[in-house]
């Protein structure tokens, strides 16, 4: 199995492409899976659907809060002593425009998608420095390669900027077997794309549909596994060929 007995932590695990990315590493053997998420009632009935696999624990916890991921570290160090991989998932998305966006929304937008990865990434780095190895990925989007067409400047900001983050990452710890990736979904069946003012037609996609959940989470695997071990600082598109870099 690809994960056997690897230590694992996902945010925004709750439901979405963290929920899947949870089922595919169970799936493939990881020993014990962390789970963070502020939605508690779906971060629990993911963890609870996925026990039978693995040791899946579920934390409640604010990804952009310091203090709190702080503390998700200091549990798993205590009960694990190590962390072999990192699935950044954690996200919020909008459609506001350039001229309707707010301050408030900018700075949360910022907080949740892109802090939480520098977060949670730091925390992560110093552990799988120390240990000699280590798998961090983050999801980023296709907003983040090309601009924000429907989704809000923001989104596309913060999704641009966890491309730059990772790279960081992956100079830091390429020599100490810590490698850092993005993967760039596309449209994706999730909440986002079924919100009412998220308006999108599917002639933009070569491939003519959207992408399942599952799509993404089988190159989040590839990502996080030693399949990929000499792979860093990249970002593989997840989209249907609506962008090809």
């Amino acid at each position: 199995m690809l994960l056997n007995n690897k230590i694992a932590l996902i945010t925004g695990a709750a439901k979405g492409i963290g929920a899947a990315c949870a089922a595919v590493f169970a799936e493939h053997g990881v020993k014990t899976l962390y789970l963070v998420d502020i939605d508690e009632e779906n971060g629990w009935k993911t963890a609870e659907n996925l026990s039978g696999q693995c040791s899946c624990i579920f934390i409640k916890a604010d990804v952009a809060n310091e203090r709190e991921v702080k503390s998700v570290f200091s549990r798993i160090t205590q009960e694990q002593g190590r962390l072999d991989i990192l699935l950044n998932v954690a996200g919020i998305c909008s459609t506001q425009t350039m001229f309707e966006v707010e301050e408030k929304y900018w700075d949360r937008m910022m907080e949740v998608n892109l802090k939480s990865v520098f977060f949670f990434g730091r925390e992560a780095l110093k552990m799988m420095i120390e240990q000699q190895y280590g798998r961090i990925a983050s999801v980023t989007s296709i907003s983040g390669q090309v601009g924000g067409i429907r989704t809000s400047p923001a989104y596309a900001a913060s999704k641009a900027g966890i491309i730059s983050l990772t790279k960081s990452f992956a100079k830091l710890g390429a020599k100490a077997g810590v490698s850092a990736n993005t993967l760039a979904p596309g449209l994706v069946n999730t909440d986002m794309i079924s919100d009412a003012d998220f308006h999108y037609s599917i002639d933009e996609v070569p491939m003519g549909r959207v992408a399942t959940p599952e799509e993404v989470a089988d190159v989040a695997l590839f990502l996080v596994s030693d399949l990929s071990r000499y792979v860093t600082g990249q970002c593989i598109g997840v989209n249907g060929g609506m962008f090809m870099a």
